[in-house]
């Protein structure tokens, strides 16, 4: 049966049997699919770049037996070996894949979710991996889902809530993003800069400005987004735990 070409980004590998792998591939025209790389483990000519998470390229893919489509081939076209060779840029990695791996559905195609992430994997591959990346990401990620956190009115009642130059709101991630003050009892406090950062690249705002702001307030926005992500969240990613093997000057505000 012929193979369909189509641009591809590796999510996760698994065994299959002694020999063969299943691949998880993201695609913005299959969307998340589940396919069989027939002899992947025993034979490195097959496919002889490699199939690691994070890789991106063209895939070859064909209608198998059963559930499962057939990776018949996978071309990188994207350069990889700078995250064998260096720790940060594997966690930032693992960590941008495992998160699309456990929130996108399968079958669901969004070709802006892989665009996002092509254009995530590209800044922490080829550039210099910053936390403002993985904050770029899980912000466009949330908003394909329409899982974007309410940044402008109270995610209970919608009531308009003012920002006060230098202040604090409340903002409660698992609850859906700003309450005013009718509905912010117990609920914890963000720095209004911190808002107005998650504003801004969730709007596709540059992220140098956001990069350079007090660590203090890069530390708040990611523990505002990171606590929506983990409201959506049904386990705890493995890789976070890469973090926490990082220098504190590497792993930055990262997870």
């Amino acid at each position: 049966m012929r193979a369909d070409s189509t641009p591809a980004v590796i999510l996760r590998t698994r065994p299959l049997g002694e020999a063969d792998l299943v691949v998880v591939l993201l695609t913005p025209d299959l969307g998340k699919v589940d396919t069989a790389a027939a002899r992947a483990r025993s034979s490195h000519r097959r496919f002889a770049g490699g199939l690691s998470p994070g890789m991106r390229g063209v895939a070859g893919v064909a209608r198998g037996r059963g559930a499962l489509l057939r990776l018949e081939s996978f071309e990188p076209t994207a350069d990889h070996a700078p995250v064998g060779a260096d720790l940060t840029r594997f966690a930032y990695v693992a960590y941008l894949c495992e998160l699309t791996d456990e929130l996108v559905l399968a079958r669901h195609p969004d070709p802006e979710v892989f665009a996002a992430l092509c254009e995530a994997l590209e800044q922490v591959i080829a550039g210099a991996p910053r936390a403002v990346h993985l904050r770029q990401y899980e912000l466009a990620l949330l908003r394909c889902l329409g899982f974007l956190p309410a940044l402008d009115g109270c995610c209970v009642c919608g009531q308009p809530v003012e920002l006060q130059e230098g202040g604090t709101v409340a903002f409660d991630g698992p609850r859906g993003g700003l309450l005013c003050l009718q509905h912010e009892r117990g609920a914890p406090r963000l720095p209004t800069g911190a808002v107005l950062a998650i504003r801004h690249l969730a709007e596709g705002g540059d992220p140098a400005p956001v990069d350079a702001a007090p660590p203090a307030l890069r530390r708040a926005l990611r523990d505002a987004v990171q606590a929506v992500v983990r409201s959506h969240l049904r386990r705890a990613l493995h890789s976070q735990a890469f973090f926490a093997a990082l220098p504190r000057e590497a792993s930055g505000e990262g997870v």
